[in-house]
């Protein structure tokens, strides 16, 4: 090879190689294919205002203003356990600009107790998963069950005696319920409320001796002592109530968090679903939603579109095998 030539050669690889470090440094809608949205883009909420899903997206939408060029909208679409913002996403046209946060009961559970028109598999477009929180048993301060053993061996001892209630028929809190009862070998009585509100208002009223909820949404009520958490139905130990333990530690291998991420119509392109997930992800990295993640008592937990998918998938059919689908 001559000299001329292999000059030529190294002057192509800086060429290249120079033309690589600018392509990283271009912005988010350059790297996803010049996609980049031109109208607001509407996240809808399964849920009413204030609760989890709404606060998410509220907060991922406030870290996202300065990284998405346009607003981005929350729309609360309220009903059947989260179905029918669910399914207004899955019949809304996939082009970005309609996104729903899923994860939860309008995607894992709720299909198992009422007939759908969209299915959690192929629906939809998996975009980014921001977080999950361990599903917890509570009671009053004042409860006879000084833990969850002795909760175990009343409820053993007398069926349907000992009650619980849930956010509503089909969610995932009584799924859950549910999945405890087959694990442990019990049965209890389900009494479904119209949200985290209403079965906490009951379960302090005592019309209820537990309840199933989020830690974020009985967070005020644990830190003012008025209700004590006796185990989580999750994975790990939560940081925040480190003497409460979780259901596999007690003997009984109970895990089913409740997730929250972004999902949008099913066949959404990929430069879209790339900027997407590229801009949310980076939302996550905000001050802002960092400092709600910390306060809320919810545990951040990133995972790509198909991870997501994925965890999704194996909720709905844990749920199904304890429901006997």
């Amino acid at each position: 090879m001559s000299i001329h030539s292999t000059g030529l050669r190294r002057r192509h690889l800086v060429g290249a190689a120079g033309a690589a470090l600018g392509l990283s440094a271009l912005p988010l809608a350059a790297r996803a294919q010049a996609w980049q949205p031109t109208q607001p883009i509407t996240i809808l909420v399964g849920f009413a205002p204030g609760g989890s899903a709404d606060q998410i997206a509220r907060q991922l939408s406030y870290a996202a203003k300065d990284i998405i060029p346009v607003p981005v909208v929350v729309n609360n679409r309220v009903g059947a356990a989260g179905a029918i913002a669910a399914q207004a996403t899955a019949d809304a046209k996939p082009d970005g600009y309609t996104l729903f946060v899923g994860g939860g009961s309008e995607t894992t559970s709720v299909g198992h107790f009422r007939p759908l028109n969209y299915d959690s598999r192929r629906s939809f477009t998996p975009i980014i998963k921001v977080s999950r929180a361990p599903s917890i048993l509570a009671v009053r301060a004042d409860s006879p069950f000084a833990d969850m053993k002795a909760l175990i061996a009343e409820a053993k001892k007398a069926p349907e005696k000992v009650s619980y209630g849930s956010t509503g028929e089909g969610g995932i809190f009584h799924a859950t319920g549910i999945v405890f009862e087959k694990a442990a070998g019990l049965k209890l009585l389900h009494v479904p409320y119209r949200g985290a509100a209403d079965s906490m208002t009951a379960l302090l009223a005592g019309q209820v001796d537990s309840a199933f909820g989020a830690y974020e949404e009985m967070k005020a009520m644990i830190d003012a002592g008025r209700v004590r958490p006796l185990a989580l139905f999750s994975r790990a130990r939560l940081p925040a109530l480190p003497e409460v333990p979780t259901m596999t530690e007690l003997g009984v291998p109970v895990a089913l968090d409740n997730m929250k991420g972004l999902m949008a119509p099913a066949n959404l392109p990929e430069p879209i679903r790339r900027y997407l997930h590229d801009a949310f992800h980076k939302a996550m990295q905000a001050p802002g939603w960092k400092d709600y993640v910390a306060k809320s008592g919810l545990t951040q937990d990133y995972a790509d579109g198909a991870a997501f998918q994925a965890e999704v998938v194996a909720a709905v059919d844990l749920i199904g095998k304890a429901i006997g689908k």
